[in-house]
């Protein structure tokens, strides 16, 4: 059973969850990381290999049998458990509990040959809305804080299955990230009465310099201060603190720029591996509150260093102005 431990120099809690079923092969020893994808257990056909479903979307055929179009389930290998409890212990200046939490998996479609780079926006947005209705539901349990929608495309951004799919956790903490837009934003809301989010995209939109692509509804920017090659960032304009009470013409607004911004990515930089992950509000925060929720898209083309990952520090090789030049198809 996985824990949640706490470091007692910086408070950050981490996962540990050592009882997971990793081989050799999924660990990078050699410079190449393998996808555990033959058989792939996500295919159509093979749903009770994949797990019961929580919910999908089908027309008209039973449940965990074939013809949907996209399935929710457990996670195989969950790194947290809704069957953990929340008592914690102390054992000097060391903290953990138990690894309480849920781990969901979105298989996005019953084809094995497709990705995110070839859906649809309606296909995209399929998925996008089954993000938001998971939170949702997710958020009805009091016990959890917060939730995260992530996916990891490419072997090189941690995929270890091949087949299009993406991942619901939700957590009894704030992860560090979401906690430190948060405060950034309610400290902006204090001083200014205005959302940091919403100021940003108004300033971006007047510059133009890192502005990928637009919508009436939506904006793409490379971020400011992108710590990684070609990170974009996509926000709804109408302001939202929770994506869990996005409308269905946010989350159609937000598929149709997420299919031009993966269009110019797949074509300037040849489909790379990249991770996607919805930022939202924690589950106390009002939906009108200080916090905006966005979709951070950050391709994997360059490797980590060790002053990133020892101190924090990143070095970005190509500024945020030339990225949005590169994916506005401006080179």
């Amino acid at each position: 059973m996985s824990e949640w431990r706490a470091d007692p120099v910086t408070g950050q809690w981490t996962i540990v969850a050592d009882d997971l079923p990793l081989a050799r092969r999924d660990f990078v020893l050699d410079g190449v990381s393998r996808p555990l994808d033959s058989p792939c257990p996500l295919c159509e056909g093979r749903e009770l290999t994949a797990g019961h479903e929580i919910t999908a979307v089908r027309h008209g055929s039973a449940p965990d049998g074939p013809g949907w179009s996209l399935r929710v389930v457990p996670n195989r290998v969950p790194a947290l458990r809704v069957e953990a409890g929340t008592s914690g212990a102390h054992d000097g200046l060391f903290v953990h509990r138990p690894g309480l939490g849920a781990h969901e998996v979105v298989i996005e479609t019953p084809r094995h040959d497709i990705s995110w780079f070839s859906m649809t926006a309606e296909e995209l947005g399929r998925i996008l809305a089954a993000w938001r209705d998971r939170m949702a539901d997710l958020r009805r349990d009091g016990r959890l804080r917060s939730a995260i929608a992530f996916k990891n495309h490419g072997v090189e951004a941690g995929a270890r299955l091949a087949h299009a799919h993406s991942q619901i956790v939700a957590t009894p903490v704030v992860p560090p990230a979401i906690t430190h837009e948060v405060e950034a934003a309610r400290r902006h809301h204090t001083a200014a009465g205005t959302c940091l989010f919403c100021d940003l995209v108004a300033q971006e939109l007047a510059a133009g310099v890192r502005v990928v692509r637009q919508t009436p509804a939506c904006v793409a920017l490379a971020p400011y201060a992108s710590r990684t090659p070609f990170e974009t960032w996509l926000l709804p304009v109408r302001h939202g603190a929770r994506f869990d009470e996005a409308s269905a013409d946010d989350i159609a607004s937000l598929a149709a720029l997420l299919r031009q911004v993966l269009e110019q990515v797949g074509r300037e930089l040849e489909r790379p591996a990249f991770n996607a992950v919805l930022h939202t509000a924690p589950f106390d925060e009002p939906g009108d509150g200080a916090y905006h929720w966005h979709l951070e898209l950050v391709p994997r083309v360059l490797r980590a260093s060790g002053l990133d990952v020892g101190a924090g520090l990143a070095i970005n090789p190509v500024s945020p102005e030339k990225a949005a030049r590169v994916l506005r198809g401006g080179g």
